[in-house]
C-alpha cells in the first residue's frame, strides 16, 4: 500500500515537471541563448546589487523590452532573483559572531 504523504510527493512532482520547472522544453532553453534574454539577465542582475547596497535605488529595466520581448522578461526575472539571493543576508549575523560578548 502506497503510504499518503509518498502519493502527495509524487503528485506534487508531477505537476511541477508539467509547469516545466524540472524539465523546460526545447523553446524555453533555447530562449536562454538569445541576446534578449541576456540584457535582461544583466538588468535584472544590476538591479538587485544595486538594491542590495541602497533601497532607493531605481530598477534598471528597459521598459519597452520589458513589455515587448518575453525573453528580456525572463531574463530580467531570473537575473533578479539570482543575483539578490547571492547578495542578501541575515541582518541578526554580522561580521562579529557575538554582538554582545559576555552580555548574556
Amino acid at each position: 500500500m502506497i503510504k499518503p504523504a509518498r502519493l502527495l510527493c509524487a503528485v506534487a512532482a508531477l505537476s511541477l515537471a508539467g509547469c516545466g520547472i524540472f524539465f523546460p522544453n526545447a523553446s524555453q532553453r533555447a530562449g536562454k541563448n538569445t541576446d534578449g534574454f541576456a540584457a535582461g539577465y544583466n538588468d535584472g542582475c544590476a538591479s538587485a546589487n544595486s538594491q542590495s547596497t541602497s533601497y532607493r535605488k531605481e530598477m534598471i529595466r528597459d521598459e519597452s523590452a520589458y513589455a515587448n520581448d518575453k525573453t528580456y522578461r525572463a531574463g530580467w526575472s531570473s537575473g533578479m532573483y539570482n543575483c539578490r539571493t547571492a547578495t542578501t543576508h541575515d541582518p541578526s549575523k554580522g561580521p562579529i559572531p557575538d554582538n554582545e560578548p559576555g552580555g548574556h
